[in-house]
């Protein structure tokens, strides 16, 4: 517990609706990478599916994300965010539980398993939606950073564990059970959620779905802070996933090493994620929320440039793994810093009633890159060779990092110096629709 910070054991300590909706959002954590490993595994090892199902189940968990997030972010501006987390939580376990219930009655369908993964990736979106507008509604502003940080290392810990944890209890209990089990992860969650009292809808008016839809949009774009965000955002998931996507092609074919050393070397990335995320808010708070955060989009691309650098040389298999796995650290560490300030000012920036909105809208942009990304580094390592793509990609990422050296953001000492810089255009907005004094 010495690595967390004095706000990090308060907020645990004392404020009751953070730990709880926090347990809640850490049990939906875990049961997510259960769920994000086992429903291909299923359709690998039980279904025998193609390649191109395979593939199609691990689509359709993302696709909500484009289609629906501004939807999300619509509704939980409309309604408590308590009924969306809970609804949410229990969907996403009843639909696990019906899996385990017909691989137990006499085995899965393929469609089944697309129906529950749709359904899954649906009700994920409307929850993170819901959870990410209520923390600022019930931490305060010098502490968002803080619960950021706690969030995101959470996160990190369930990507290590949750693989592991889910071929763990196939291997010994067989699906069903398991399937079981993480639909108790999401009725923990859900029942955590149930706890949330006091933060009712923000009351936004009423007006239609386009309508509604369209003035969250404007109004994100309109603030450069929150359109500054976006874009850092965009861009470096598109760079992360299209790097990530070569470098698979390029350690198996240039480098020779198997599927399960990969995995290893970019799992231990994770850790660097869960330190940054645990000390982001002191690198804060001595830094400036500013440099801390456009200098960590920076250290997670010079992270990235180091895995090309790195197989330069001519070295042994665990040497380059361990190399490799150094390299991945200090690109968990950068992207930590970046996302836990980019969400903290992310909820800080905009008035409560634009939280569900503000959310749904770089959730859009920030992740709506991923597939692009994916298909892009496939295409450049078929293209270009995976040794050539690697650097390019890297070199390409170290480039558009440094975009929000160039924004009102990198001045911001503190979060709420950063509200002031969004507040500065809707005053101004707001002073040309006076009428004239002359």
């Amino acid at each position: 517990m010495a690595i967390l910070d004095d706000e990090i054991r308060v907020l645990l300590k004392e404020n009751r609706d953070f730990r709880n909706v926090w347990t809640g959002e850490s049990a939906a954590h875990f049961g997510a990478q259960l769920t994000n490993f086992l429903l291909p595994l299923v359709a690998v090892t039980t279904l025998h599916a193609s390649g191109t199902e395979v593939g199609l189940i691990s689509a359709v968990q993302f696709v909500p994300v484009v289609v629906l997030s501004l939807v999300a972010g619509m509704v939980v501006d409309r309604h408590p965010p308590r009924r969306t987390l809970v609804l949410t939580s229990l969907v996403r376990g009843a639909a696990l539980g019906l899996l385990g219930l017909a691989q137990a009655a006499g085995g899965l369908t393929a469609t089944q398993v697309v129906a529950a993964a749709a359904i899954i990736g649906t009700a994920t979106v409307f929850y993170e939606v819901a959870y990410q507008s209520t923390l600022p509604k019930i931490v305060p502003v010098d502490s968002i950073s803080s619960a950021n940080g706690l969030h995101q290392a959470t996160y990190s810990i369930s990507q290590l564990a949750g693989p592991s944890a889910a071929g763990f209890l196939v291997g010994r209990t067989g699906l069903s059970p398991t399937f079981a089990v993480t639909a108790a992860l999401f009725a923990g969650a859900a029942f955590s959620g149930s706890l949330l009292r006091g933060v009712k809808a923000p009351g936004v008016p009423r007006q239609s779905a386009l309508r509604s839809i369209g003035s969250g949009l404007r109004y994100t774009w309109s603030l450069r802070p929150l359109r500054d965000l976006c874009t850092q955002a965009g861009l470096s998931n598109l760079h992360e996933q299209c790097f990530l996507t070569v470098f698979l092609v390029f350690a198996v074919r240039e480098r020779g090493l198997s599927g399960t050393t990969i995995g290893v070397a970019i799992g231990i990335g994770s850790v660097g994620a869960l330190v940054g995320s645990l000390v982001a808010a002191r690198i804060g708070a001595r830094l400036t929320v500013g440099r801390a955060l456009t200098w960590g989009v920076v250290l997670a691309a010079v992270g990235l440039l180091l895995v090309p650098a790195v197989a330069l040389f001519d070295l042994g298999t665990v040497v380059l793994v361990a190399l490799f796995a150094l390299a991945f650290v200090v690109n968990g560490f950068g992207v930590a810093l970046f996302n836990v300030f980019a969400v903290s000012l992310r909820q800080t920036i905009p008035p409560e009633d634009q939280l569900g909105a503000v959310t749904a809208s770089y959730r859009l942009v920030a992740l709506g890159t991923l597939p692009l990304g994916a298909f892009a580094g496939g295409a450049l390592a078929d293209a270009l060779g995976p040794g050539r793509a690697i650097w390019i990609v890297g070199a390409s990422y170290l480039c558009v990092s440094f975009w929000l050296m160039f924004s009102p953001l990198r001045s911001a000492t503190t979060l709420e110096q950063a509200r002031v810089l969004g507040e500065r255009p809707r005053a101004a907005d707001t002073a040309g629709e006076q009428p004239s004094t002359s």
